[in-house]
């Protein structure tokens, strides 16, 4: 897993995420929300295309890869547009565009599902009761969620942010944690396997979360991660040896390009290239 940059421009995200648009669907939302008190029979729907829309974005900023596992979609499996924080449990994020990701369906849909492990206290829910009147949910409109452009508009990006690091959310979204800091990586030549571990042991709560509600660890991931661990192992010993310049200044580039955003388990690769 590594950091992701939301890019954050009108070509980039579809207006139907943003401002007045964004706004309609967060209201409709509440008013869902209001029902199901009143009407505990009429569940919260969500409409599914809304959010289809995003994931070219999505898969381009994470360039094809998971953002969990980080394992090509082409391969492991196809990607979805994933929802950080599951609907079923903070309804109010359905339509935010800063709660998606791109994620594989192994990751997604068998392993995290509905799953959220927390440490702190669950991020705020808009205050939505049966008595909430129509004036009341105007009057919440455009503050229970950002909007992915106007970022310092009533519910600001630092305000979901600050809400996110207070919950204490022990998986971590790579648009808003650095899991350089969290993970670390083992290797095992007898076995084959690359593991996730965790790099100091106050994080060993959010590996266990990983492997848990992201399967970071299953069998599969931990022999694909070898064979590129081998492939980087073997390119930085090369390195060390006398060689002449111009295979020194390629087998250097091709480090580089397995350390690189688009390169297949690249925060593995980055981490040991200070070890090797």
């Amino acid at each position: 897993m590594i950091e992701l940059k939301r890019i954050r421009t009108l070509s980039a995200i579809n207006a139907k995420y943003i401002g007045q648009n964004k706004n309609k669907r967060d209201k409709d939302l509440m008013i869902a929300k209001r029902e199901f008190h009143n009407h505990a029979e009429k569940t919260i729907s969500f409409d599914s295309s809304f959010w289809k829309t995003s994931k070219k974005q999505l898969k381009k900023e994470s360039n094809g890869k998971c953002a969990y596992c980080e394992a090509n979609t082409e391969v492991v499996a196809h990607g979805d547009v994933e929802h950080f924080r599951p609907k079923s449990m903070y309804w109010w994020l359905a339509y935010t565009y800063d709660n998606y990701l791109y994620a594989c369906q192994i990751c997604n849909q068998i392993y995290k599902s509905d799953h959220f492990p927390i440490a702190a206290s669950r991020f705020p829910e808009p205050a939505i009761n049966p008595d909430t009147t129509d004036t009341e949910i105007d009057y919440l409109v455009g503050s229970i969620s950002p909007d992915p452009i106007d970022i310092n508009q009533k519910y600001t990006l630092q305000k979901f942010i600050d809400n996110h690091n207070a919950e204490g959310a022990l998986l971590l979204n790579p648009y808003f944690d650095n899991p350089a800091t969290v993970f670390a990586y083992e290797f095992d030549d007898i076995t084959e396997e690359v593991k996730m571990v965790a790099a100091q042991q106050k994080y060993s709560a959010h590996v266990k979360a990983a492997e848990d509600f992201y399967g970071i660890n299953r069998m599969e991931l931990r022999n694909f991660r070898y064979q590129v661990f081998r492939q980087f192992r073997v390119y930085k010993h090369t390195l060390k040896e006398k060689i002449p310049d111009e295979l020194k200044a390629e087998v250097a580039k091709q480090i580089s390009l397995m350390k690189s955003d688009k390169y297949l388990f690249a925060g593995m690769c980055r981490y040991f290239d200070g070890i090797l």
